[in-house]
């Protein structure tokens, strides 16, 4: 007997993206800057890859379902997206900038304090699609429904495939 489906196995990609931003973390307090970047851009492009997973394809179905509820509208989900987006950027060129600056021990002390902003967003969205979005979503789907959306090619890789 095969196990159901759930949504919340989409939390997979949050911790990944997680791990990938804490290893940036550690790059930038190493003082390894091309390291620090390259993770950024992997966890940039895996962020980009989910958040559009999640407005094309899981989204509609959660308006399509009437599974809104209150702090689970569309809206939230689509401006915490806009937003994570934005940071992300601002967050790339601040890192870019790194190898430029006259005080780099601050800069990156500097950075990592924007960081830690950024981090709360991300994670309290995560929650909200853990809590909210994923098991709403379980709640007014059908197991072969779950199955085609949750077997189609979404999955974070984070080489910059979707696999």
């Amino acid at each position: 007997m095969k196990t159901p489906k759930s949504f919340s196995s989409l939390s997979e990609q949050h911790a990944e993206l997680d791990g990938l931003f804490t290893n940036h973390q550690r790059a930038l307090v190493e003082n390894d800057l091309e390291s620090a970047l390259a993770l950024l851009t992997t966890f940039a492009g895996g962020l980009d890859r989910h958040i559009e997973f999640e407005e094309h394809r899981l989204l509609p179905v959660y308006a399509d379902k009437g599974a809104e509820t209150a702090g689970g509208t569309l809206e939230i989900f689509q401006a915490e997206h806009r937003k994570l987006r934005d940071d992300v950027a601002k967050l790339m060129h601040l890192t870019e900038g790194l190898h430029r600056t006259g005080d780099i021990t601050g800069s990156i002390v500097s950075l990592l304090e924007k960081e830690m902003a950024f981090k709360r967003l991300f994670h309290h969205h995560a929650a909200r699609e853990q809590n909210v979005l994923f098991p709403r979503l379980d709640e007014r789907t059908t197991e072969e429904e779950r199955d085609t959306w949750l077997s189609a090619p979404h999955e974070l890789n984070v080489e910059g495939e979707s696999v």
